[in-house]
């Protein structure tokens, strides 16, 4: 039995011009396509009544058309033709008799075209049909709804009806690059982007854990799947570990956060050249001492970025961001995901100028800012796996191989409330009698025992860096 359903689309589309107005409908219909598609629709129809859209398909797809941006309303209705007021509310009250038996309900409707009768009449009818069967009438809090929509000759009864997303049709304003952590912010703000009909693809920078850029991806494709219907996003990912390094090594302690928060601008500039309308971070102001104002701004213009940033969520709390969160479906997944281990966890400077931020931001080398470019590999969201994510999958190791000399990196503390049985101090090893040795090194995260790991590599050394650092490792040992 076929599925019908009548969307009403969001409020601004049938209010753009008449020169733009068909382009945005093209969109959103070549966007519900694509669900249809994706869930196995083999026979199917669209067409435009008056600003609305009628779907008559072969598999039940409701929830899925509520989360297609453009989509402000979708009901499963049923078609009655009707002769007059009497037939209407003959035909219609014989469907709805059994929904409202014995309870309270109300009678909405609206009516579209020329009639001898106005859509309180039809209320009124209507009512008074299904009143004896009822409970009674009850307009503020009905236990059942009747929803009538009458166009022309005829009646759509609504069976189900949900609320949809609203925005615009993705692929009808441009392009945009998000900087994805794929946190609890960046998705969030990559999510009201999209709703604005903009195609937004991922950029993510791999900063030693595997584990979280794993996780980042997870998230751009739980967007991708659940959301971005009529978008195939790409996910770029490059390889920041040797720049943390290089930065934690030079750059003044209460610069470091602000110095990286100015090279991913940068990088997303040479990413988004000739490509991209606009870049969009999850930036709160004063959310982080990164993220103040005047931080925020001296940033933008030492990275040279010449195109807007976008920052959605520049007035959000963090309430307010979590609990958005929630509603789209990334959270349990971004809350999985920890931060990297901090380049200057204190003392970071809140109000940077431009002389102070460029002074610091030029000690970064040229040659090291291309090497880090080169490492940018392209993934498409839909087509490729997590083992497609991780750079350098053999720095990375899950497990203690046999006669491996554990190396921890943390301070003393860390090391004295609990390390793996055996493992030594980083400060306290000679690494050219460990030379033979195969090397496990951990961290807090997994970020810093990595960018170890590759240096050690360097010089021959073979060494690795566990996987999640000591929370990894301590699941491990358990």
């Amino acid at each position: 039995m076929p599925h019908r359903y009548l969307i009403t689309v969001s409020g601004e589309l049938p209010i753009k011009s008449w020169r733009s107005r068909p382009r945005f409908y093209k969109t959103l219909i070549k966007n519900i396509s694509e669900v249809l598609r994706e869930y196995g629709s083999i026979n199917y129809s669209i067409k435009i009544i008056n600003a609305k859209i009628f779907l008559e398909t072969d598999v039940d797809v409701l929830e899925e058309l509520s989360k297609v941006f453009g989509v402000m309303r979708i009901g499963e209705v049923d078609l009655i033709d009707f002769n007059d007021l009497r037939d209407l509310v003959a035909k219609v009250g014989e469907q709805t008799v059994g929904l409202v038996t014995n309870k309270k309900f109300a009678v909405r409707v609206k009516r579209f075209g020329e009639h001898k009768f106005t859509s309180l009449d039809v209320a009124r009818e209507l009512g008074a049909f299904l009143k004896p069967y009822s409970a009674g009438v009850d307009l503020e809090e009905p236990e059942v709804e009747i929803h009538v929509e009458i166009r022309g000759s005829t009646a759509y009864l609504y069976k189900r009806l949900i609320e949809g997303v609203g925005g615009l049709p993705i692929g009808t304003e441009g392009y945009a690059l998000s900087l994805f952590s794929g946190g609890i912010d960046s998705p969030v703000a990559t999510w009201l982007v999209a709703k604005r009909g903009i195609k937004v693809d991922f950029l993510h920078f791999f900063m030693g854990s595997p584990s979280a850029t794993r996780l980042a991806f997870t998230v751009a494709k739980r967007l991708t799947y659940d959301w971005f219907y009529g978008h195939n996003p790409r996910f770029y990912l490059i390889d920041l570990t040797r720049m943390l390094d290089y930065i934690k090594t030079n750059v003044r302690w209460e610069f470091r956060q602000v110095v990286l928060r100015t090279l991913m601008y940068h990088l997303a500039s040479k990413v988004a050249t000739g490509k991209y309308d606009a870049v969009v971070t999850g930036e709160s102001v004063g959310q982080t001492s990164s993220q103040t104002l005047t931080n925020l701004s001296s940033a933008q213009i030492v990275s040279g970025l010449q195109i807007p940033i976008l920052r959605p969520l520049v007035g959000f709390d963090k309430e307010e961001i979590v609990s958005f969160a929630r509603k789209i479906g990334t959270y349990e997944i971004s809350s999985m995901i920890c931060e990297p281990c901090s380049i200057a966890p204190s003392r970071v400077r809140t109000k940077v100028s431009v002389e102070e931020l460029r002074s610091e931001f030029m000690k970064l080398p040229e040659e090291l800012v291309t090497k880090t470019l080169e490492t940018l590999r392209v993934l498409e969201v839909r087509v490729s796996s997590l083992d497609d994510v991780i750079p350098d999958k053999n720095i990375v190791i899950d497990y203690i191989p046999e006669g491996a000399v554990v190396i921890d990196l943390r301070d003393l503390d860390a090391y004295l409330e609990w390390h793996y049985p055996g493992a030594l101090r980083y400060e306290d090893v000679n690494l050219e009698e460990l030379r033979d040795k195969i090397l496990v090194l951990y961290c807090d995260k997994g970020n810093r025992s990595y960018i170890e790991a590759l240096k050690l590599r360097e010089k021959g050394f073979k060494a690795y860096s566990f996987i999640n650092g000591a929370e990894g490792l301590r699941r491990y040992s358990t």
